[in-house]
């Protein structure tokens, strides 16, 4: 009953589908990594109640560099920078080469979820809205309205999708904002993958994923995963789900959502992404990010992110 309690909490609070304010006792302890991100050699992580932004090696977990950056959850890279946003309500983007504030915009309202579209950074926000920010300066294009609380969004080639967690529907949007349709997936969907044809989403609220066609929505399946579903990627052959209730990730087939298999990881796992060869976990109360072998989920090593000295650009 107090794992329910902690991790709903989590999801409403920390990641700011429901919530933009931070617990007392989330902010005071150090090492809480959040989002995560690979630029081909290094792993980005965003810990939250650090201020900070880490760049591990991926070849063996080192940090090479520890950047200040307030209020962090969710990092993508967009091919030369990271870009980080925060419950803040603001944008930052770090130069990936050195770790360097470039520039930090603001989004007017707390900020959920961020994609990468070629050109434009695109945020989901608090007030039921995604915002698209030119890339080069930050500068804000337009913003669109979506479903009640919006959390993860994601790029597939051509089109936007927006995961609306109080709706209990994703979003697709065109590149001028258009709603192209609303389709209807689990209980509280939290994060989005592609995997070249369809669109998967994590269902926190039914423990669960959901498999759209991209091209028209059509839910093709949905699969049992972990308790608590939140962090999804897709590995050009598998997609990798965090229950952050069970303290593991499942290992579904792309193909027809079969599990492969299901792996230990740290606690309280949060997001996930992949580096071409590894999987890389944030657990978040486990103030720690775990590196996987793709190939057969076997453990590489744990990392810590607790008490990392920040690095001067």
């Amino acid at each position: 009953m107090l794992k329910t309690v902690k991790t709903t909490f989590f999801v409403t609070t920390l990641f700011g589908v429901i919530s933009a304010s931070f617990p007392a006792p989330l902010i005071a302890a150090n090492g809480k990594p959040i989002g995560t991100t690979a630029d081909g050699d290094n792993i980005w992580v965003a810990d939250n109640s650090g201020q900070k932004l880490i760049r591990l090696r991926a070849s063996d977990g080192i940090a090479l560099g520890v950047y200040p950056v307030s209020s962090l959850m969710r990092v993508i890279h967009d091919g030369t920078n990271v870009w980080a946003i925060s419950n803040a309500g603001t944008v930052a983007k770090v130069r990936a080469k050195d770790g360097a504030l470039l520039g930090s915009y603001s989004t007017g309202y707390p900020a959920c979820g961020i994609a990468f579209d070629g050109e434009n950074i695109w945020v989901t926000t608090n007030d039921d809205k995604v915002r698209k920010l030119r890339a080069s300066d930050g500068s804000i294009i337009a913003s669109y309205d979506v479903g009640k609380a919006p959390d993860g969004v994601l790029f597939d080639g051509h089109y936007i999708w927006v995961a609306n967690s109080g709706t209990n529907a994703v979003t697709k949007l065109a590149d001028d904002g258009t709603v192209v349709g609303a389709y209807k997936v689990g209980d509280n969907p939290a994060e989005l993958a592609f995997d070249g044809q369809n669109i998967w989403v994590t269902n926190y609220g039914s423990h669960s994923v959901s498999k759209l066609r991209a091209s028209d929505g059509s839910v093709i399946g949905t699969y049992p995963v972990g308790k608590f579903p939140r962090g999804i990627v897709f590995d050009k052959t598998n997609i990798w789900v965090t229950a952050y209730g069970d303290n593991k990730v499942t290992k579904l087939r792309a193909s027809d959502g079969s599990v492969v298999g299901t792996y230990n990881v740290g606690r309280d796992p949060a997001e996930i992404t992949f580096d071409g060869t590894n999987i890389w976990v944030t657990n978040y109360g486990g103030e720690n990010v775990t590196k996987l072998r793709a190939s057969d989920g076997a453990a590489v090593g744990t990392f810590s992110v607790d008490n990392t000295p920040l690095t001067t650009p």
